[in-house]
């Protein structure tokens, strides 16, 4: 019995991963591939894939822009993150200290932290928290999902696109658009439409020279 269990679960990894119907071809040194995902699971595995290495990264700033102009720059230390806003002068920090879990906020004179690994977490690579809609919204309702993946790799350099599109029939849609250079996404685009509105959100992803400072929180106020 614990054989045939074995042999189910590999027939149905096999088939998840034919379903995303992967293309290669090499020609010379270069080597280019595709991938395609028409429903929600699918969908989220590619994003998975494509993002892994970028999540595993632990130093990097990122810099975000909106439709009406810049938004935020996040730092990402090791397990410390930094955000300073660009139309406030609201800074956030989630960090350790002392293995205990710290979320810190400054804004228009006020300084807070409050303590725990879930208001860390809601501070701690924060810009995930947009890409966070692709797995939040619900599988049926009338959505449908679609994502494509192309690359392309010539020696030790590779790059590759992610384009997820996402739609409530003529009603709504996002779609997101990554790029990746060796495996580590520097840019990613959001445009979202809905009830005619438009709004779109860049990020811009450096890696490598990330600092961040954590604050002396001894004199601020405990939430």
């Amino acid at each position: 019995m614990r054989n045939a269990k074995k042999l189910l679960a590999a027939m149905l990894a096999l088939v998840m991963a034919l379903a995303l119907c992967a293309c290669g071809v090499q020609i010379g040194g270069e080597e280019t591939w595709e991938y395609t995902a028409d429903n929600k699971e699918e969908v989220m595995q590619l994003y998975n894939d494509f993002f892994e290495e970028t999540f595993k990264n632990t130093n990097q700033v990122v810099t975000v822009k909106g439709t009406s102009g810049d938004l935020d720059v996040e730092t990402i230390d090791g397990t410390s993150d930094y955000i300073k806003y660009a139309t406030t002068d609201a800074e956030t920090w989630a960090f350790l200290q002392e293995d205990e879990y710290i979320y810190a906020m400054s804004a228009d004179g006020t300084s807070y932290y409050m303590t725990g690994e879930d208001y860390y977490n809601s501070g701690y690579f924060a810009y995930k928290k947009s890409l966070d809609v692709i797995d939040m919204l619900p599988e049926d309702e009338g959505l449908t999902y679609s994502a494509e993946v192309k690359g392309s790799k010539n020696g030790d350099n590779s790059t590759a696109t992610l384009t997820i599109e996402i739609k409530n029939g003529d009603k709504a849609s996002i779609t997101i658009t990554a790029e990746a250079k060796n495996d580590l996404v520097e840019g990613i685009s959001i445009h979202n439409v809905e009830d005619g509105e438009t709004r779109d959100t860049t990020m811009t992803i450096e890696y490598g020279n990330a600092s961040v400072t954590v604050p002396d929180i001894s004199d601020w106020s405990s939430m």
